[in-house]
């Protein structure tokens, strides 16, 4: 098969590699350089369904030297004053082995390996644009370019989208009284708060504020934001310094109503965009690739490929549907003070804390999709 991939960050990227091991010869469309692709001040939480799909195309052995494991994952709510703790004991025994409840990833080093990766690919092309100027050439069109697709706008393919009344303030930060191997969630009345593990004593920090008091913690100097930092920090935990400059995004959600049109295919960020919290937003985009690989790699469906969009969407449906539906929840449940909600709040730590299969259930159904 012809495919053309109109995005070659992490996702389309991704995507090339796996699509050229099943046979198909690919020209990966991306307008920005090598450099700027790799220059992006990310950090993603790498889940055992990335794992999978990164050891299923060969490309797993190449990015664990780029990867921090943790093995613990603390949840707390503030509000409540309740914790759980997410242990490798909780997942399958198959990901047991791994001796990891997940990796940690920064932008730069595992997109810099993916990108030469491809250079020693055959069967990918690159092309130094983002437009296409003949489609006919090809049976499927992927658009891997973001959630503000130009190919998505060019077709007009509905979707519903909407931006929390939250930003998200990154940053880099050396911390003391917390263990290297582990990782928090924290859900409070102003959002999330994640922190990552990046070796050492080397933390990202990755908070969800209010517009309003977001903004006015990224106006102030950075011994006032260490200030910010210690109040919200959980007990025990300290930090000596910031490492770079603080960092904010809008959060915004997105859903296609169809993750296709035509023979055009929506992968990623394209198709969906969920809020931060529980790091799932990389982990459900390279999922879309597994799931588009296995179908394409039907032999029967490459001889009737006009059906494979309508496939591939069907697939994807659910499991997407479903994080986003469990992500959004969660944000809202937290960040509310209603006594109505304080009690079923308290009612999931119980559970957590006191039934193990159930704890099980939601750290494999978070790790591993559907």
């Amino acid at each position: 098969m012809n495919i053309a991939i109109i995005g070659s960050g992490l996702t389309g990227s991704l995507a090339a590699i796996s699509l050229a091991n099943s046979g198909c010869r690919i020209d990966l469309y991306e307008r920005l350089s090598d450099e700027e692709l790799i220059n992006r001040d990310r950090t993603y939480a790498i889940t055992h369904s990335s794992r999978k799909i990164l050891q299923k195309i060969g490309v797993w052995s190449y990015l664990t030297t780029n990867l921090v494991p943790f093995q613990y994952l603390n949840v707390i709510d503030y509000e409540l004053n309740k914790q759980c703790q997410f242990l490798i004991n909780d997942l399958n025994l198959s990901d047991q082995k791994y001796s990891a409840v997940g990796w940690i990833a920064e932008h730069k080093n595992i997109m810099s390996s993916i990108l030469k990766i491809i250079s020693n690919i055959d069967n990918i092309n690159k092309i130094p644009t983002s437009v296409i100027p003949n489609t006919n050439n090809y049976d499927l069109i992927i658009a891997a370019d973001g959630s503000n697709s130009n190919t998505k706008k060019k077709l007009k393919t509905p979707s519903f989208n909407f931006n929390y009344d939250q930003m998200c303030i990154t940053a880099k930060v050396l911390l003391r009284g917390i263990k290297s191997n582990e990782a928090y969630e924290i859900l409070n009345s102003e959002g999330p708060f994640a922190i990552l593990p990046l070796g050492g004593d080397l933390f990202q920090i990755i908070c969800s504020q209010s517009i309003v008091k977001g903004s006015y913690n990224m106006s102030q100097p950075k011994s006032l934001f260490l200030d910010y930092l210690a109040t919200i920090l959980p007990y025990g935990i300290e930090v000596d310094t910031i490492i770079d400059e603080p960092k904010s995004f809008p959060i915004s959600f997105l859903f296609n109503y169809l993750f296709y049109s035509g023979k055009y295919i929506y992968l990623g960020e394209t198709a969906h965009k969920v809020h931060p919290v529980g790091g799932q937003g990389l982990n459900l985009c390279w999922r879309d690739v597994d799931s588009l690989t296995n179908i394409i790699s039907i032999p029967i469906l490459r001889n009737n490929f006009s059906i494979i969009p309508v496939i591939y969407s069907l697939s994807r449906l659910i499991d997407v549907l479903l994080i986003s539906i469990l992500t959004d929840s969660l944000v809202r449940f937290s960040r509310s003070n209603s006594i109505i909600f304080g009690l079923p709040r308290k009612f999931v730590f119980v559970i957590l804390k006191n039934f193990v299969f159930i704890r099980k259930f939601i750290l494999n159904l978070m790790t591993n999709g559907l």
